[in-house]
């Protein structure tokens, strides 16, 4: 009897490191990699509440889900944060980071409010993803805030303003019309600094259709195969965008809507190569999506050896779009 009622537990620990294990493996090697990254939160919540569990009760196997419990540790930091703003002398740059969702939200005023709004942050550089410069938005931005931009006339989507020279700019993917990565390099003092702003590929998920069982189930085939194809092609973006990155030697910041949570073999890949600013600065769960599933920061900011944050924050009391903007204040180190 004492070996079936192992089996149990057996399996549990089995599924609860697959889980673990996945933001290992690509998923160009294994395409389900990423669905099962999905459930980490899942296996690490009921690993917490079982331990908590088991000391009230005095369960002998506690000591099973404390250890699945701690195993689980590099996966805290990166899903909620206690940190907070660092002692500063001077801040170098100051990045705001928006999917404005083509300013779908922000219409009715003819775009005035955002502009304020945007205004009055006074950054020194804004990232914008699904952007589209209509009503001489455009102008609109630069001329109040006296930004320089990085922005293609025909492949609009991904946009960079700057208030200090461009140097050198353009996209990572000229073949891509809508999901792409523009970058700039700019003349701060005399460093130069480059900025990406990107928008990896995208679900294709409607949140509306799965917000019930009845529509989990009747949409589950739909949803799995687009979540997976968009994970094995943000794996490639994100491959493209390293090398490129790599390709030169100055400090670099990566900002925008990556569209993969932190439990990701995306997010701990590029983890490897940068640091990410909400881990450094960030606090609370930091979600960025203002959408119908709660809770996911899908917006980061990863920057290179040659900065440092001092502050980093998610305006979530702005409703401009289905995506809060995201402000990380830098300073150059080296």
């Amino acid at each position: 009897m004492r070996s079936l009622f192992k089996i149990p537990l057996v399996i549990w620990i089995f599924l609860t490191l697959v889980s673990y294990a996945s933001v290992l493996v690509s998923p160009e090697f294994f395409k389900y990699s990423g669905l099962i990254a999905f459930s980490i939160p899942i296996f690490i919540s009921v690993n917490i509440i079982l331990t908590l569990i088991s000391i009230l009760f005095k369960w002998k196997l506690g000591w099973v889900s404390l250890i699945l419990s701690i195993v689980a540790y590099p996966f805290y930091g990166v899903a909620f944060g206690l940190n907070k703003d660092s002692v500063q002398k001077k801040v170098d740059l100051t990045v705001l980071s928006f999917n404005v969702k083509w300013f779908s939200d922000a219409r009715k005023d003819n775009y005035s409010e955002v502009i304020k709004w945007i205004d009055s942050v006074d950054a020194d550089v804004l990232c914008f993803q699904e952007y589209y410069p209509s009503r001489d938005i455009s102008k609109r931005i630069s001329d109040q805030g006296k930004y320089y931009e990085s922005m293609d006339k025909k492949t609009f989507h991904v946009a960079i303003y700057s208030k200090f020279p461009i140097i050198k700019d353009g996209l990572v993917f000229n073949d891509q019309p809508f999901n792409n990565i523009r970058f700039a390099d700019l003349k701060v003092g005399l460093d130069t600094i480059r900025i990406y702003s990107a928008h990896l590929q995208s679900m294709g998920i409607n949140p509306a259709l799965i917000q019930d069982s009845e529509g989990i189930q009747s949409e589950y085939e739909n949803v799995t195969n687009k979540f997976i194809s968009g994970s094995q092609g943000r794996t490639l973006q994100l491959k493209a965008l390293i090398k490129h990155a790599n390709e030169v030697s100055f400090p670099k910041i990566i900002a925008g809507d990556f569209n993969d949570v932190p439990f990701s073999f995306n997010y701990f890949h590029l983890k490897e190569k940068f640091k990410n600013a909400f881990e450094e600065r960030g606090s609370g769960f930091g979600a960025t999506y203002n959408g119908k599933i709660p809770y996911l920061r899908i917006d980061h900011q990863f920057f290179s050896q040659g900065l440092e944050i001092f502050q980093f924050n998610t305006e979530q009391e702005i409703f401009f779009s289905d995506h809060y903007p995201i402000i990380g204040k830098y300073q150059i180190s080296h």
